[in-house]
């Protein structure tokens, strides 16, 4: 099966979809609606340009603990930002030869793909500032280890890629995010030095649908401290 070209379809969320508006958020997890209900928000950054009272949401029903919808998607100011994480493994495995296992522990570290003898992270990325696609927008240990692994596994000459996606179609290069995270910053510079292969992968939302928009690069001078 060939890879997404831009434009295709790479999931659809299944319904009902509805609109509503963000009252509070009640931990990381966990968002009180303007209706009383709690919706659960599977992504583990901060989000305060999409996450705040008052922000428009698309929602989904979904059982859960304690919680009865799933927020899927957040407005940006110009378009859908896709806020839920669970699906980023299926999504990545699109763009890779069919059968890659999921979940590979390896060394320290549990990484999301493998394919022959190449290993792949997948990281979701839901910040934009003036074209520019940040990550990550919240302090990540877990992922800077992910990345030092890819770089240790790339030099001891396995495949390595680091695949970030990013869920809105509003930027035109991707950087790391130096100001909030720079020991992650720091761990992306030596692992592209190492060898570390970096994907890009842009998406909108439409109704139901995430559509692949196409390739990003590297912004210029990314991997060098501002």
């Amino acid at each position: 099966m060939r890879p997404p070209r831009p434009g295709d379809v790479v999931y659809e969320f299944q319904g009902p979809l509805e609109e509503a508006r963000v009252s509070r958020r009640l931990n990381r997890f966990a968002v009180l609606l303007d209706d009383g209900r709690v919706c659960h928000l599977h992504d583990p950054g901060r989000l305060p340009e999409l996450i705040y009272p008052g922000a428009r949401v698309i929602v989904r029903p979904t059982r859960g603990l304690r919680t009865s919808c799933s927020i899927t998607a957040a407005w940006g100011g110009l378009d859908w930002v896709v806020t839920d994480s669970r699906i980023h493994s299926d999504v990545a495995a699109l763009f890779l030869p069919e059968g890659a296992r999921r979940e590979v522990r390896v060394g320290g570290s549990r990484l999301d793909l493998q394919f022959d003898g190449t290993y792949v992270e997948v990281k979701g990325c839901t910040l934009v500032v003036n074209g520019k696609a940040l990550f990550p927008d919240a302090p990540t240990e877990r992922g800077r280890r992910h990345v030092e692994e890819l770089a240790r596994l790339r030099r001891e000459g396995h495949g390595a890629v680091l695949m970030f996606l990013v869920m809105r179609p509003d930027a035109a290069c991707l950087a790391p995010n130096w100001s909030t995270d720079p020991a992650f910053s720091r761990a992306l510079r030596d692992a592209v030095t190492a060898g570390v292969e970096v994907q890009v992968r842009a998406f909108r939302f439409s109704q139901n649908q995430v559509i692949y928009v196409g390739d990003l690069p590297l912004c210029q001078d990314a991997l060098e401290r501002p």
